[in-house]
Parts: structure tokens; sequence; C-alpha cells
């Protein structure tokens, strides 16, 4: 069959359309989820903000017409991912954002500390890259430094095992993997610390540098982890009567 020269500018035409239409999706795409960041932003927006995470945020704002904000994003980069997701496939990763790498560094030293459930501050996250991205554009305005958590698999099968056998359903496994007391806050939470063997480590993703924490072991077992669920035992048969 020929094809007269007409027919073959038409069809150039139609892929060239087809391509800036998908172009335009892209676009479309990538401003939703800054503008979704942005509102999310400011109904999370904390007291404390300081005035360079101020700026920090209003560049993000201008960037939806000057310049796209992944030019200061390293998280997709190769070394980041491989950091999150990598080496240790079977393990639960969680990651938690903080604005102040003293904290981060504390955090490696003493362990990660949280109320009731680190799920209110640690986000799990997996393989699937567009959901790893959607979290972090909801929570990046908390910090440029994330820390990276991650438990073996079988340490929270064995542990939510021995919960649900005990009949301790109020309580998750996160709860007995803590080497010290479970102490109350000052609003009358009670505060848990994560060892530091789960944390992995933190990154900064805008700069894309990466601390690892050698102290990392993410199948590290305490005889206190056993002590803690016989003192939940403990305390529901207490109540019971």
């Amino acid at each position: 069959m020929v094809i007269n020269p007409l027919q073959t500018i038409l069809l150039v035409v139609i892929i060239l359309l087809a391509g800036y239409i998908i172009y335009l999706q892209l676009l479309l795409v990538r401003k939703n989820n800054l503008v979704e960041s942005i509102v999310s932003k400011l109904a999370n927006l904390e007291k404390s903000l300081d005035v360079e995470e101020i700026k920090r945020f209003l560049n993000e704002i201008r960037s939806l017409t000057v310049r796209p904000a992944l030019h200061e994003d390293k998280l997709f980069d190769d070394s980041i991912i491989n950091f999150i997701l990598g080496q240790d496939r079977d393990s639960k990763i969680f990651i938690h954002y903080t604005r102040d790498e003293n904290d981060a560094k504390n955090i490696l030293k003493e362990g990660f500390r949280y109320v009731e459930s680190f799920y209110k501050t640690a986000l799990p996250i997996t393989n699937d890259r567009l959901d790893l991205m959607i979290k972090h554009n909801n929570k990046k305005y908390y910090g440029n430094f994330i820390i990276v958590i991650g438990i073996s698999n079988g340490l929270i099968h064995h542990y939510s095992a021995e919960l649900e056998n005990a009949g301790l359903n109020e309580y998750t496994f996160e709860n007995v993997l803590t080497t010290t007391p479970p102490l109350k806050d000052e609003n009358a939470d009670i505060e848990y610390l994560l060892p530091p063997q789960y944390v992995k480590g933190y990154l900064n993703y805008r700069t894309g540098e990466i601390f690892s924490n050698p102290l990392f072991d993410p199948r590290f077992i305490s005889p206190g982890f056993e002590e803690n669920i016989n003192m939940l035992k403990f305390k529901k048969t207490k109540f019971r009567f």
C-alpha cells in the first residue's frame, strides 16, 4: 500500500499531538501532587515552624510555575532507594521525618520514641514507588531528614502471635519491642522507646546524604521483650479482678 505525503504529515501531526497530550498529563499530575502537598501542609502547619522552613515552603509554592521541585529532591536517586528498600528484603520498613539533624542523630544512638504506636509518626513503605512518592509529598514538609526503621518480618509475626495468643488484642508488636519501661508523658500518654538496633540510619532527601547506623540489626531480640508480654498479661489479669 502506498502512503501519500498528506497521510504521512497527518500521521506525524497525530503522533506529536499524542506526545504533547501525554506531556501535559504528566505536568498536571505533578502539579496536583504539589497542590495536595501544600494543602496538607497548611492543614497541619506546626507552630514551631522556623524561618528557614517557611522560606523553603514558599519556594515549593513558587516551583509550581517557576521550576520543578524535583530538582531539590534526591529521594528517588538509586543510592537513596537502595538504602531504604535494599539489602534486607525480609523486613518491614518505616520512615519518619524530622527537621532537626540532632534529633536524627539522637534517634540513631538512643532509639525511636513514639506514643502508643509509632504508626502515628512512622510510615510503612514497600517497593511501590508511587505509594512512596505520595507519602513523601504529604510528609516532606516536616523536615529534610528521614529516619529509616527496619524490623524483621519474623519478629513481627512472632510477637504479634504471642499477643494474640495471650488475648492482648489492644496491643501491637511495637508495644513489646522496647528495652526500657514505657513512661507517661506530660499528656498522660504512654511513651515507648524502640531500640536503636531497629534504626537503619537517616538521610537528607535534599542533599542525598546517607548516614548508616552501625548498630542496625532488624532481627535484634532482647530478653526484655518476653518480660514485656508477661507484664501485659499480669496487668490484664490484675484489672480483671
